[in-house]
């Protein structure tokens, strides 16, 4: 499995896979990420060889997403020494989530979090950037409060689970509007250059933590 985490289900015609974006995938190539080519079924398949194929895609998605967690806690916990496996496993688990529901790599989401706060849920820089996603307050309280009116302040932005909804949620906008996925990171991050760039060096490591806790299982 290569680094864009794909998951194939060879039932009937269908083909889902969680990819990014036809922009962040040319970025992620051009930092020595190859491409994956999707295989085709065969044309002609029993219904006991598709019903077969579909146990096979479920054990491999269930497989997939395990490695990605484990890889995702040991890099949290390798940037905070405080940080306990359950805790760490619990953020893990948040990433995953939010990235899905915004169709974010949560490896990069991953990345940004140690490359942001060190994986600190606490952290609060002098700007006014909050939790483990450095969420900006002041530029975005409108956006968040209308958009998720139980978070009132800033406060909240320490919560793990909010801080990452949010954050992923802003870095999937910033995205959608830069023309690859260093551009979106660089927006996020207003303009730092030197954090896009260690982000990407962060999600070499992530991607080979992966491979071995894949192994692993």
């Amino acid at each position: 499995m290569n680094f864009h985490f794909m998951v194939r289900s060879f039932v009937g015609s269908v083909f889902v896979s969680l990819l990014f974006s036809s922009a962040a995938s040319a970025e992620l190539e051009s930092y020595g990420f190859p491409l994956a080519v999707p295989q085709r079924k065969p044309q002609f398949a029993v219904q006991t060889a598709s019903v077969k194929d579909a146990h096979g895609a479920s054990s491999r998605t269930t497989k997939h997403r395990k490695a990605q967690k484990k890889s995702i806690a040991a890099l949290l916990k390798s940037y905070n020494s405080k940080l306990g496996q359950k805790a760490a496993l619990q953020y893990a688990e948040y990433i995953l989530q939010a990235s899905e529901k915004f169709r974010q790599d949560p490896f990069v989401v991953a990345a940004m979090i140690v490359k942001e706060s060190s994986a600190r849920h606490d952290a609060v820089s002098r700007g006014g950037d909050y939790g483990l996603m450095q969420v900006r307050w002041r530029v975005h309280r409108r956006s968040i409060t209308q958009k998720y009116p139980h978070i009132k302040d800033a406060k909240a932005m320490l919560d793990p689970e909010y801080n990452i909804l949010v954050g992923t949620e802003i870095l999937a906008r910033y995205c959608a509007s830069a023309d690859d996925l260093k551009g979106g990171l660089m927006r996020y991050s207003a303009g730092n250059r030197k954090l896009a760039e260690n982000v990407f060096a962060v999600l070499k490591g992530l991607q080979s933590s992966y491979q071995e806790h894949l192994t692993a299982l």
